[in-house]
């Protein structure tokens, strides 16, 4: 009887434990959404520090974007910039305008940008 009084003591508790799990919900990641990403690699030299800056104050000046993340991934310095455009803005525009900032041969580092409906633009790198 202590036995089954012990099960049954396991089974409710474990049965509380998934119920309190259920009932939380995930963490929502607000931050999650870019509606362009330019993406600052390296060779193994660092990232192409001329064109982020530019890129950098070109951004600040932008008032079709709403907010602007920078994420860290690298040991040489790369890292994501993620933009958010304005409500209302277009990110087609947006994409293309950056774009157009990316050289067509990357010397010194590779650099990409992605937008929407799978827009995506890579630097060529040197042969």
């Amino acid at each position: 009887m202590t036995r089954s009084l012990f099960t049954l003591g396991l089974i409710a508790g474990a049965a509380l434990a998934l119920v309190a799990c259920a009932a939380t919900p995930p963490p929502v990641d607000i931050a999650a959404r870019c509606d362009v990403t330019v993406k600052f690699g390296s060779y193994g030299m660092g990232i192409d520090r001329p064109l982020a800056e530019r890129v950098a104050i070109a951004v600040k000046a932008d008032r079709d974007i709403a907010r602007v993340e920078r994420k860290p991934w690298g040991r040489e310095g790369e890292y994501d910039l993620c933009l958010e455009a304005r409500t209302g803005r277009d990110a087609r525009a947006i994409y293309e305008r950056y774009r157009a900032t990316l050289p067509g041969r990357a010397l010194q580092a590779p650099t990409s940008i992605e937008g929407p409906d799978g827009l995506r633009y890579e630097t060529i790198a040197p042969m």
